[in-house]
């Protein structure tokens, strides 16, 4: 009996070290479908009815992803992704608990918000300001992702 509890116990310590030990994934998520359709909504609602994703006003100029951008996020040691809700929603994460765009946190006990719609917001639509922000919060996560 005392072997049995003492297996339990171990198997669960590990299970919760191992969970505690996973490399964080970080998910940028804009306020938009990646879909043909998506795309002309989202377009259609940012120049004629002033619409806007606060995610999308960082990352990309008129037409497409800024330069610093694209540099910035390729190189970021923590394992992340950048993705519009329907990809979001292909590989299950469950965002539905946050106002999007969104920038969550995943450690191996579930989803947590990073940055925030507000957040992004404030830090205006520059690359640089946005990074800034990202290592604030990064940071506050006991995480060094530069």
């Amino acid at each position: 009996m005392f072997r049995s509890i003492l297996a339990l116990f171990l198997a669960v310590a590990s299970l919760n070290s191992e969970a505690q030990n996973t490399s964080p994934k970080i998910y940028f998520i804009y306020n938009a479908s990646g879909t043909i359709g998506g795309e002309i909504s989202y377009l259609y609602g940012k120049y004629l009815k002033n619409q806007h994703c606060e995610l999308c006003d960082i990352t990309h100029s008129t037409v497409s992803a800024k330069p610093e951008w694209r540099a910035w996020i390729s190189a970021l040691k923590c394992e992340n992704y950048v993705l519009h809700t329907n990809e979001a929603e292909e590989m299950r994460i469950n965002f539905s608990g946050f106002a999007l765009p969104v920038v969550l946190i995943e450690r191996g006990n579930g989803l947590e918000e990073l940055i925030s719609k507000k957040e992004m917001a404030e830090s205006g639509k520059e690359v640089h300001k946005f990074k800034d922000l990202f290592v604030k919060k990064t940071n506050e996560f006991g995480l060094d992702c530069e």
